[in-house]
């Protein structure tokens, strides 16, 4: 049964909990030291705070005065990142010796590029790159995609010890190829066949400008510009005698072709042959009519 304390109780308990034990308490009341503790805690009666103070009654050395901190200076606030901390930036001092010693470096660095771009250049392999370089970036800005990768991929194969220029020859490259691989669909009537092959012509791929010519010449076999156009493209792969039959064919078809081929670069190759000047030289009555 709970025990019912009363003010006189309660006021001994006060006046003693410090020099009786919880368990002499306990005992007086007669009541178990739990129930004791847990009435004493019920009053908010600590001993240590109790004894902190007494210790500090009879302490003879006075607590040292409180540092007032001035209204205007703010608290610091936790930084949410080490990034947002105020950093001290140190400019080195370059001393004179040094600047002379990194200006050196820098000259003697300069010197020796130049020295190794000049043996390069003396390189002969190098100047045939230089050359065929040139040769494909016209082709290249002119759009003949196929004819200015043939120069870069023959720079790759016998590459020269100047690696810029390597570089650039693999860089130009992939540019090319790019722009061969968007080609439009496969032509399928003669004249987009055609059409092709004088577009494949102009870019320097004779190898797809023949095939497209041949496909056409199936399809069309009396069309004089197909068999033109074959005569062409065989007289720049240096086939002597197929550009000839070619060219003769294209001239019994039209003979308008015969003026044509006479000025046309394309057959410039064949001018040393007698065949072809016998094509495109008009016959004896012709000429006196």
């Amino acid at each position: 049964m709970a025990k019912n304390w009363t003010e006189e109780d309660e006021q001994f308990i006060r006046d003693s909990f410090l020099t009786m034990t919880y368990s002499d308490l306990a005992d007086r009341f007669d009541v178990s030291t739990k129930a004791m503790e847990s009435k004493i805690r019920r009053m908010g009666l600590k001993k240590q705070e109790f004894l902190a103070e007494a210790v500090q009654a009879i302490d003879p050395t006075p607590a040292p005065p409180a540092r007032p901190t001035p209204a205007e200076e703010p608290v610091p606030m936790p930084l949410e990142s080490i990034q947002a901390m105020p950093r001290r930036t140190e400019t080195a001092v370059e001393t004179k010796e040094e600047r002379k010693a990194r200006l050196d470096a820098g000259r003697q660095a300069a010197a020796d590029e130049k020295e190794r771009r000049e043996t390069a250049r003396s390189d002969e392999r190098f100047a045939k790159a230089v050359k065929r370089l040139e040769a494909g970036m016209k082709s290249l800005l002119q759009g003949q995609y196929a004819k200015a990768a043939k120069e870069f991929e023959a720079i790759l194969k016998t590459p020269p010890t100047d690696m810029s220029m390597v570089a650039r020859a693999k860089q130009y490259l992939e540019t090319c190829k790019a722009h061969l691989e968007r080609k439009a669909p496969a032509p399928k009537t003669t004249e987009d066949l055609y059409l092709h092959g004088v577009m494949q012509m102009n870019e320097g791929d004779l190898d797809g400008a023949l095939s497209a010519f041949s496909a056409a010449a199936k399809k069309a076999p009396n069309d004089d510009r197909l068999a033109y156009g074959l005569a062409a493209v065989h007289a720049q792969g240096g086939e002597v005698e197929a550009a000839i039959d070619a060219l003769q064919r294209a001239v019994e078809i039209n003979e308008a072709n015969r003026v044509f081929a006479k000025n046309d670069s394309d057959f410039t190759p064949l001018r040393v042959h007698k065949e072809f000047q016998d094509i495109v030289t008009p016959p004896l009555e012709e000429e006196t009519e």
